[in-house]
């Protein structure tokens, strides 16, 4: 049977089975229907048993499928089977099954040969299992030796980073076309840890998927309709069983729009958590609205949050909190900002509504954005980017004597040289402690460009300060046109840890 062919006879199944679903009675079986011998497997059932599902199927799963009693009850089965691994049960695409289909029918294109579909061969196998990998390499020598066999070209595919904690953080695959057909078969597989390298069972990998469904089971929204949630926080009610701190940055957008970084902090303690398997994991969702002075909504995101610690890292995050960032473009006419954090695990709700002022940008005048303040340590708190815009790590203005303070921010409309095209500025650093001068830090020269916005970076050791409240005041001086512009941001410098 052609793959075309199988296809549609998969396709018939699921007409059939839908149909016969529809006209059957629910209820408890009857004993004429226990008595029953269980069905023999259709080719229809066992093509997607074999040809669609066999890599993400459980052992226990198949068992009981080739067990039901009847057609129909596979049918179900199979309807239930995707619906449990719907990532977001509330929208009305299965992601996890458009995934997996997508990988299946890129398999197919791109590792085919030979008369061999490509999701059947080595590639095709892993590619589905874990999607594209982080870098391939190609080696199209051949060689062929008194003492060694003839080989054909090599692929060596490299996977870091990977999401499910069952698995490895670094995996090499290396797959080898042994008769130079194009048809590639497994070599080996390995495990890289630290400079050492072990074998890796590649079934495994079988579990990757199996996660994606725990978890899908673990962090299901108790608010189904997120029509809810808009509606909680349309109504300007707060709700604080779920402390929110928040801080936002402006910084220049597109036309007269202006870019918005928002990092938001909430307590491990107000949060409830879920034991999967050894791993403790949090299922937050976050709602962000921006309205105007009407009241007219002009900015609205939702995002959920997951993500998982283990036992030794619960016990040391315990006491601190969990940072979300996320960035909004609006308009200047953005009054207030309303926040709300939904607790999945326990329907806790804590909402934030607040007036804000955002700065218009689109002068001919010299202008700064605020000060961004990020350390240079690695982050003891799970860090959730939420957009694909520009982020970044770290944000704090809370500092350990002994730690870098990583200072950005950009400047606008600087004034071009006519004859050259180029700006020129400079910028110098004040620290004040209680409207006090401490320390002036010219910056070097900033090299010219044709830009007429700029972003300034620079980072300053900390080793000096005592604990106290401090202020960096950052100064832009425009050589072509003579203006200059400031900007402020409070920081803390703190006791070192014990």
């Amino acid at each position: 049977m052609t793959r075309k062919n199988s296809l549609s006879a998969i396709f018939l199944l699921f007409f059939l089975v839908s149909f016969s679903f529809l006209n059957t009675v629910s209820g408890q079986e009857s004993p004429q229907t226990k008595k029953k011998k269980a069905e023999p497997l259709s080719e229809w059932s066992k093509q997607w048993l074999e040809e669609v599902v066999p890599y993400i199927i459980t052992s226990t799963e198949k068992e009981i499928f080739i067990n039901l009693p009847t057609e129909v009850e596979r049918g179900k089965f199979i309807i239930n089977f995707w619906k449990k691994r719907d990532p977001l049960p509330e929208t009305p695409e299965n992601e996890f099954k458009q995934d997996y289909y997508k990988r299946v029918a890129l398999a197919n294109k791109f590792f085919g040969g030979s008369g061999i579909d490509g999701w059947r061969t080595d590639r095709g196998k892993i590619y589905i299992l874990l999607g594209p990998p982080s870098e391939i390499q190609r080696d199209f020598s051949t060689s062929e030796t008194s003492f060694t066999a003839f080989h054909g070209p090599k692929e060596t595919w490299n996977y870091w980073g990977l999401s499910n904690p069952r698995l490895p953080y670094n995996l090499e695959f290396t797959f080898v076309d042994k008769f130079g057909t194009g048809s590639y078969v497994l070599e080996r597989s390995i495990n890289l840890m630290e400079g050492m390298s072990e074998n890796f069972d590649i079934n495994a990998m079988h579990y990757h998927f199996d996660y994606m469904e725990i978890m899908a089971e673990a962090t299901r929204n108790p608010f189904e309709d997120m029509d809810k949630l808009k509606g909680i926080i349309r109504t300007q009610v707060s709700y604080d069983r779920i402390p929110i701190e928040y801080d936002l940055f402006c910084l220049k957008g597109e036309g007269t729009r202006a870019y918005v970084p928002l990092v938001i902090e909430i307590p491990y303690s107000a949060l409830t958590q879920k034991e999967i398997e050894g791993k403790y994991y949090f299922s937050l969702t976050l709602v962000v609205n921006v309205s105007n002075k009407l009241g007219q909504i002009i900015y609205e995101r939702s995002k959920d949050i997951n993500f998982s610690h283990t036992s030794d890292e619960i016990e040391f995050v315990k006491d601190q909190t969990i940072q979300a960032q996320t960035a909004m473009s609006v308009e200047v006419d953005a009054h207030k900002i309303h926040l709300l954090v939904l607790d999945n695990f326990s329907g806790k709700v804590g909402t934030s509504h607040q007036e804000i002022s955002v700065p218009k940008f689109s002068s001919e005048e010299l202008s700064l954005s605020d000060i961004i303040f990020t350390s240079g340590r690695k982050s003891e708190e799970k860090e959730v980017t939420l957009s694909e815009e520009k982020t970044f790590a770290g944000i704090t203005d809370t500092f350990r004597p002994d730690e870098e303070l990583n200072v950005y921010l950009e400047a606008y409309n600087l004034t071009l040289n006519p004859e050259t095209g180029s700006n020129s500025f400079r910028v110098e650093y004040s620290f004040l402690q209680d409207g006090k001068l401490l320390a002036k830090v010219p910056s070097p020269q900033a090299e010219s460009t044709a830009e007429k916005d700029c972003r300034i970076q620079i980072s300053f050791k900390l080793k000096n300060f005592k604990p106290g409240e401090y202020v960096l005041r950052a100064k832009v001086s425009d050589s072509n046109s003579g203006k200059t512009a400031t900007r402020e941001r409070h920081f803390t410098v703190t006791h070192l840890s014990p």
